[in-house]
């Protein structure tokens, strides 16, 4: 969940949210607020999204998660994707108040997805997948694909993931092998997901052979990032490596 400023093609062309997105990094937020309160009364989907944004956390505004809704509501009545997803993500975990409902959720996510909205269509494609159903995978497949031709890191990795898993179900070692190579690329091109999968598989052993240091190099790099779970999973291959170090002298002693 971020405030949505305008990303014109022409980086030099002004937007009607230059100005509140200004004052909104400034932290200035009341001002900031009356600047998007504005444009939103002339109509614009985004900048109603905007005010459902910083109502919902209180920045220039009293905190009402009720309202922040109905801004939220309101913007993707008039076709603004961000805020259908928004609403997918609020209806998924039964935030704002509202009681949780995944069949409203996968609604929203769907007519985010058909709006072209990127991220929705990934989260669209992973529910997808989760059914264990061939048609469902296809669909999944099917909907990843324009995402994939212009290089979404998200869905690449995502159809590299199933991939690899479905490869394992079929016994589709080139399945597995496509999967492998996907997601090694996106490791090297600094790709987070990725190089905590490839983190994973190297510390586990079960997929590449095991390789604790290598393991240990990403974690640690990962860590100092502050990357969720890095952390845990540096301490994990640590506690690896120690116990590695001790089995010699144990069958010594033995």
């Amino acid at each position: 969940m971020t405030f949505a400023a305008d990303a014109p093609a022409n980086t030099s062309q002004a937007t009607p949210f230059d100005k509140a997105e200004q004052l909104y990094n400034q932290k200035n937020y009341t001002a900031a607020y009356q600047e998007i309160d504005r444009l939103a009364k002339a109509g614009n989907p985004q900048a109603i999204y905007n005010l459902g944004f910083m109502t919902e956390l209180g920045q220039g505004t009293t905190k009402d998660p009720k309202k922040a809704l109905s801004y939220y509501q309101d913007a993707s009545n008039k076709g603004y994707p961000v805020a259908t997803y928004r609403l997918a993500q609020i209806y998924s975990l039964g935030d704002l108040g509202v009681t949780k409902d995944v069949n409203k959720s996968r609604q929203y996510l769907e007519k985010a997805s058909n709006a072209g909205f990127d991220e929705a269509t990934v989260e669209l494609a992973v529910l997808l997948f989760s059914e264990n159903k061939p048609a469902s995978d296809q669909l999944a497949l099917k909907k990843l694909d324009p995402l994939i031709k212009k290089n979404n890191y998200r869905a690449m990795h995502l159809k590299a993931i199933y991939d690899i898993s479905n490869g394992f179900k079929t016994k589709n070692e080139a399945a597995v092998k496509v999967g492998l190579a996907s997601i090694e690329s996106l490791a090297k091109k600094g790709y987070v997901p990725a190089l905590m999968a490839v983190g994973n598989m190297l510390a586990n052993g079960n997929i590449v052979p095991q390789n604790l240091e290598e393991a240990k190099k990403i974690f640690t790099a990962l860590a100092q990032d502050n990357v969720p779970q890095a952390k845990e999973s540096l301490a994990a291959v640590n506690q690896l490596i120690a116990a590695k170090a001790k089995a010699p002298a144990s069958k010594a002693k033995s």
